[in-house]
């Protein structure tokens, strides 16, 4: 506690302001030069340029504000999450998990269609326009010398190519619907690229006139979607699907396994038949030789005893 005490003394109070003359009582108006650390006395020259927080950037030579610092660590955080969240997701080769397995085998064919139509003509589009729209969004403010129409260009192949990958390993879509993103993000790290305010506001009003035409890439996106989906499903009626084959696989062995210990139990159990049937045997026989035993004994005692009496 001592040394705490002459910690406090020596670095604390020597902060506190030291007035040579008079005091009017107006606090703010202490100049810098009075302030003092443990005691030395510290010109205003030294600290001023740290007391400003928007220009404190320009002490390493960045001609961006402090505000502008926080906005790109932010947007970079956003465009992170983003892409972390949503690559898992349309990467999967069943992108959108609703459950409608138990209505598409309940024998209705009625019931299919309509989780067909609604899983991959009303789901699907929307969730590939919501990331065609956010993607296209980030990278048509993260790429200012790629041309608009190029930049859509670049997410559609993105999009369709995550897709189709898909189909063939999911593993390998999901390293390009990451690695692809995160790739772009690094070559946007590493470029002279800075923004202001109304470069933001000038690159969003070139940005909202290419809107109608996603429309367009939706629809081919639909339509590759559907091509795959029809393939996969050819495939998986011509050739067994490789976990079923797993599956089919594991209940062979199941069935080995238990045909097995079924068979040791009805040997056990026949043995343990023949076991109680020998063991019973051979009660009966030691009770049928004592029984025959005690009746000879008695009539040899009813012999001996008749013959008393005749005496």
């Amino acid at each position: 506690m001592k040394t705490i005490h002459i910690l406090f003394l020596l670095f604390f109070i020597p902060f506190i302001p030291i007035v040579h003359g008079d005091f009017d009582g107006n606090i703010a108006e202490f100049p810098i030069t009075f302030v003092t650390i443990g005691g030395i006395p510290i010109d205003d020259d030294l600290i001023a340029p740290f007391t400003d927080i928007e220009n404190i950037t320009s002490q390493f030579g960045i001609e961006v504000s402090f505000t502008e610092l926080i906005a790109y660590s932010i947007g970079m955080v956003v465009y992170g999450i983003f892409i972390w969240n949503f690559y898992r997701f349309i990467a999967r080769r069943e992108m959108i998990p609703l459950g409608l397995k138990k209505y598409q085998t309940d024998g209705k064919k009625a019931t299919s269609i309509i989780a067909y139509v609604f899983k991959y003509i009303i789901v699907f589009p929307l969730v590939v326009l919501v990331w065609f729209i956010v993607y296209s969004t980030f990278l048509f403010f993260m790429a200012p010398d790629i041309p608009k129409e190029h930049v859509f260009l670049i997410v559609i192949s993105l999009v369709v190519t995550v897709r189709i990958s898909a189909y063939y390993k999911e593993d390998l879509a999901k390293d390009f619907a990451k690695l692809i993103p995160f790739a772009l993000l690094g070559i946007f790290l590493t470029s002279n690229i800075f923004f202001t305010p109304d470069d933001i506001i000038d690159r969003a009003y070139g940005f909202i006139p290419f809107l109608g035409n996603i429309v367009g890439f939706v629809i081919y996106a639909i339509i590759v979607e559907a091509i795959l989906r029809v393939l996969f499903l050819v495939k998986r009626k011509l050739l067994p699907v490789a976990e079923e084959k797993l599956e089919d696989q594991i209940e062979d062995q199941i069935d080995e396994k238990i045909k097995v210990h079924v068979e040791k139990i009805e040997a056990k159990q026949e043995n343990l038949e023949k076991k109680i049937v020998e063991e019973t045997d051979e009660i009966e026989k030691k009770i049928e030789k004592e029984t025959d035993e005690i009746e000879k004994k008695i009539e040899k005692e009813n012999s001996s005893n008749k013959e008393e009496n005749k005496k």
